[in-house]
């Protein structure tokens, strides 16, 4: 295999194999494109690119990961993952179905009917119209964001995104409040207090008496939906959630770089989470800056560098997780239902299809600026990160075009 490794510009970078200089080039260029020089423009980066038969192709790191240290970016810095870990919520939960766990109903069960949360709890899930209609929620639905629920991280009952005022980041990011607060996802004992848990601030800002939709009925988009998978994960499992990843995901595929931050962090982290990449929201650091990113956890919460995110897909995609192909298959049969916007063309499982200029890509992405993608045509997979809250667009799609001329024999 061919090997060129070239500093250049802050980017540190190693073209493998492909058909030359010119396409190499090409992936450089995009790399050390991707750090800019404003206030809000991303200021480290990663991005790595393998064939599925496992083949790297290219990988990059450009700009500083952390500002306290003035430590590089590099191929091997741990960077949060934020939505992305989505995927492994929903392995978990796929992976138990196909055990049994849910009855011959598998994934199409009642989330009610599992003992997840008490039945006063339950009845203040969903309402739609005065109506309780959360007994309707299954599985399927919490797994396609077509549950109806809203998003406690940025809506609140009375908006949606933004953040909204009330929601858990528009509290974080207001006055007044601790940023610095470690979260866990539900305290049963204090359902009504909205520091407790972030189903309890769900619960208790009365999000779920403002429900969106019938069960079924629309696509939105929602972290809640993801912790109560979590916590399904955790009684059926009978385990925690980081332990479960750890065990059931991490240890099969040899992810030894992937954690649940905050609940299974290496014994290097201190307060700031240094060496983990910088998060910034515009000019402010997060991690340096004492944020906790601890309410993410099944919805988000997972670390790693990103070629353990390439190897996490292979092994999605390779069957390498699953009993039966078939249950892959179910996390890809792709609906469109009702709010589901451009880029993206369907909804699966945990998993998302979008369209781009070379056709589409399977995947996920993260709030935090991580991508886990796939060009199923083209048999390659990117992942990798800009680290900026909300990153601006795809910043992926190039990357795969340009991967596709490199890849050719």
């Amino acid at each position: 295999m061919n090997r060129r490794s070239a500093v250049a510009g802050g980017l540190i970078a190693l073209g493998l194999g492909g058909r030359g200089a010119a396409q190499s080039a090409r992936l450089r260029t995009l790399a050390e494109g991707l750090v800019g020089a404003g206030a809000a423009s991303p200021r480290s980066a990663v991005v790595r690119i393998e064939r599925m038969s496992g083949d790297a192709i290219f990988e990059a790191a450009a700009g500083e990961a952390r500002p306290d240290t003035r430590a590089l970016m590099t191929a091997q810095t741990p960077f949060h993952h934020a939505s992305v870990s989505k995927v492994c919520t929903a392995i978990l939960i796929l992976q138990m179905a196909e055990a049994g766990a849910f009855g011959r109903r598998g994934i199409d069960a009642r989330f009610s009917e599992l003992g997840v949360l008490d039945r006063d709890v339950q009845a203040r899930l969903l309402r739609v119209d005065g109506r309780d209609v959360a007994p309707d929620i299954t599985l399927r639905h919490l797994l396609t964001h077509t549950s109806g629920m809203r998003d406690a991280i940025v809506d609140d009952a009375e908006r949606i995104g933004g953040p909204a005022p009330q929601s858990l980041m528009g509290g974080l990011l207001g006055p007044g409040r601790d940023p610095g607060k470690r979260w866990i996802a539900w305290d049963p004992r204090r359902p009504e207090d909205a520091d407790a848990g972030v189903l309890n601030l769900y619960l208790a800002r009365g999000m779920g008496l403002a429900g969106l939709s019938t069960p079924g009925a629309r696509f939105h988009y929602s972290d809640t939906a993801f912790v109560l998978l979590a916590l399904l994960a955790e009684r059926m499992g009978r385990a925690p959630y980081h332990e479960l990843v750890r065990r059931r995901i991490s240890v099969p595929l040899g992810l030894s770089g992937l954690y649940v931050a905050y609940r299974d962090d290496p014994k290097a982290l201190g307060p700031a989470r240094s060496p983990e990449a910088e998060v910034w929201f515009g000019p402010r650091p997060l991690l340096s800056g004492g944020f906790s990113l601890s309410f993410d956890w099944g919805g988000g919460g997972t670390v790693s560098p990103a070629r353990d995110l390439t190897r996490l897909w292979r092994g999605l995609a390779g069957g390498e997780l699953f009993r039966h192909r078939s249950t892959f298959d179910a996390m890809t049969s792709w609906i469109a239902p009702p709010g589901l916007a451009a880029p993206r063309t369907g909804v699966g499982l945990g998993l998302f299809r979008v369209a781009y200029p070379g056709g589409e890509l399977w995947g996920h992405s993260g709030a935090w600026g991580a991508r886990m993608w796939c060009d199923p045509q083209r048999k390659l997979v990117l992942a990798g990160t800009v680290n900026q809250v909300m990153a601006d667009g795809p910043w992926h799609f190039p990357f795969f075009a340009a991967a596709a001329d490199e890849a050719k024999p």
